[in-house]
């Protein structure tokens, strides 16, 4: 039987499903002794908070967080905000289907990773070229490319999200390359295929999005730049195509307060920040007007942003 997914839940619906625990916390009752259990749960269609109040703290010994459990209980509202009452919280024992818990990219991946090969294969560049195939003729790196994650919890947190993120900023670089013909296409092209190789190694997943040490340790740019400089010398890249090549990626932030090394210094630089923000920042856009009520004239307020996104008035000509 299909698992039933947090989000198809209504108040008052019994629940019977298996759910990923996120995070727990006993919380002490405020008039009276002992604690309650708070269970933050989830599945690939989102996540809620359930609660337990009897035997909390034994459950909450006995659950460990980043594991399945399977749950019974009921949806229940509660100041406008679904939640679960739990009547049992197991450890899930039996084998499970990691797609249950991690959403994936919604669209056609095959063509996806088509797109992808036809811009690999699009560099004329000597040094480039020799670079990025000996890169992707790893068939463990080129299957973690395909799979990967862009984000833990923004925009391409989920399976495939970082193909998606390239590829769409393969796009946008292709019109700006031939609008300033100046730039050096197939650097800009190289830049975009390569400025996130390190989440790669940055990233863990398979029931959640976990950052490694090495990504809490050293950071996704680091990471690639490092691969990028050892297979660079390994085929023997002339010192300055790897040196332009590693500036693209240690700046590709664009300010070094949001994690850029050095601030971009050339053309190249300059578009590749650019498209890279631009494709991050119109997707979550998009997000934001697709989720909430999208009849609504106003989406639901944006944290991160610090706004609220206008849809417009229906029937407004």
């Amino acid at each position: 039987m299909a698992k039933k997914m947090l989000a198809d839940l209504s108040d008052g619906m019994m629940v019977q499903t298996l759910v990923y625990l996120k995070q727990k916390r006993l919380i002490p009752y405020k008039q009276k002794a002992g604690s309650f259990l708070t269970l933050t749960l989830a599945d690939r269609s989102g996540s809620l908070e359930a609660k337990c109040f009897e035997n909390a703290e034994e459950i909450f010994r006995r659950l460990a967080e980043g594991t399945v459990l399977s749950i019974s209980g009921r949806a229940s509202l509660y100041q406008g905000t679904l939640g679960l009452v739990l009547d049992k919280a197991l450890l899930c024992e039996s084998p499970v289907d990691f797609a249950d818990f991690m959403p994936a990219y919604t669209g056609d991946v095959t063509a996806l990773e088509a797109r992808f090969a036809t811009l690999l294969a699009s560099i004329t560049d000597p040094d480039l070229s020799r670079l990025l195939q000996a890169i992707f003729a790893d068939p463990a790196l080129r299957a973690q490319c395909h799979d990967a994650p862009a984000a833990k919890t923004m925009h391409g947190a989920y399976l495939h999200g970082l193909l998606e993120h390239v590829v769409q900023q393969a796009e946008l670089a292709e019109a700006a390359c031939r609008c300033y013909p100046q730039a050096d296409r197939d650097m800009v092209m190289a830049g975009v295929l390569l400025h996130d190789i390190g989440k790669t190694v940055e990233f863990a997943w398979g029931l959640s999005i976990e950052y490694t040490k090495y990504g809490n340790l050293q950071g996704h740019t680091v990471i690639g730049d490092r691969l990028i400089f050892e297979r660079g010398r390994e085929v023997g890249v002339s010192e300055e195509t790897a040196l332009r090549l590693s500036h693209l990626i240690l700046s590709h932030h664009g300010e070094m307060a949001f994690g850029a090394v050095v601030l971009p210094k050339t053309l190249e630089a300059v578009i590749l920040h650019s498209v890279d923000n631009l494709e991050a920042k119109a997707n979550h856009t998009i997000h934001m007007l697709e989720s909430g009520d999208p009849g609504a004239e106003w989406s639901d307020y944006d944290r991160i942003e610090g706004r609220q996104w206008y849809r417009g008035t229906k029937g407004d000509g």
